[in-house]
């Protein structure tokens, strides 16, 4: 036993040393000597977390990102929580929000989404990921979350006159967007489908999160090709009605609109046509549309069954 406890001490006493001489060579900017001492700390001790964030500052030094993550992630995560794996979340924070400043400056947005939302995960007072994450919003015209975003900036301690003006911005492009789908809407009750797309396409390449506009631009145009008829605009017509969907689930309007593309695209293909008519009835039985739908539901069942029995014969 009093072998074990000197055997003990003597693994403490060389992992001290070794995270002492790591920390010098990190200081003195040696860092690939730096990562060799932290490497030797954790084979003696693999739960040495003062190692990992040695280790991993290291790495983020020679730019070596992937790498510095992991290894701060390890330290981050070994338990108890100390001020060691406290700076280790720190240290990806940075990292996180570097990574996602550098994909905003190359236009990657998926990417710089991700890393600012990575580094909110970790600190979610930081008010530059907050500003950051509400300009590559912003960027990408979706007014509504860029909004959030800097009012969340501001909150956490922001410069207000910068964050004021941003705000000013999106209420300007959102106006300008909303008197687009307005004049869109109105085309659209006029039955002028070709200039409510037009309007309406505007209003969402202003404020891509604009719900009514994408809605009413889908089924504007999808009622465009339908007019035009022929199997490929009939595609494309019910392509469009189903993106209205999306946006609008509960709605029975696109898909009544998509069952009267499939009758027209083939007037003998009755089961995606009665398909979409049940789906319309479904989703509100009570509806403006609910009369047309048990009408041809009724109509169309009536037919295939004559069809069948003829060729049945």
């Amino acid at each position: 036993m009093k072998y074990l406890q000197l055997f003990f001490m003597l693994l403490l006493l060389v992992g001290c040393a070794t995270m002492k001489q790591a920390h010098q060579l990190f200081d003195q900017g040696n860092y690939q000597a730096a990562i060799n001492e932290c490497r030797r700390a954790i084979e003696a001790d693999s739960l040495n977390a003062e190692a990992y964030l040695i280790l991993g500052k290291s790495h983020r030094a020679l730019g070596q990102y992937d790498l510095a993550v992991r290894n701060l992630s390890r330290a981050y995560h070994i338990t108890p929580v100390s001020k060691i794996t406290n700076q280790a979340k720190d240290e990806l924070a940075a990292i996180h929000l570097q990574l996602g400043d550098d994909a905003l400056a190359e236009k990657n947005y998926h990417q710089a989404l991700t890393e600012y939302r990575t580094t909110l995960e970790l600190d979610s007072t930081n008010y530059r990921a907050n500003f950051q994450l509400a300009v590559a919003y912003q960027q990408n015209h979706w007014l509504d979350k860029a909004d959030y975003y800097f009012k969340k900036a501001a909150s956490a301690g922001f410069d207000e006159q910068e964050v004021a003006a941003r705000l000013a911005q999106i209420d300007s492009l959102t106006q300008l967007a909303n008197e687009h789908f307005e004049r869109g809407k109105q085309f659209y009750l006029r039955k002028s489908y070709v200039s409510a797309a037009r309007e309406l396409e505007r209003a969402t390449m202003l404020k891509q999160d604009h719900s009514d506009a994408n809605y009413f631009y889908h089924i504007a145009t999808g009622k465009t090709l339908y007019r035009k008829g022929g199997k490929s605009n009939l595609w494309d017509a019910i392509e469009h009605f189903g993106k209205a969907m999306m946006i609008r689930f509960d709605s029975a309007e696109p898909h009544f609109f998509m069952a009267q593309a499939y009758e027209k695209k083939d007037g003998n293909e009755f089961d995606n046509a009665i398909s979409e008519y049940q789906l319309a009835l479904e989703k509100e039985p009570a509806g403006p549309l609910a009369h047309s739908c048990r009408k041809k539901i009724r109509v169309l069942t009536g037919r295939r069954d004559k069809m069948k029995q003829f060729w049945g014969k």
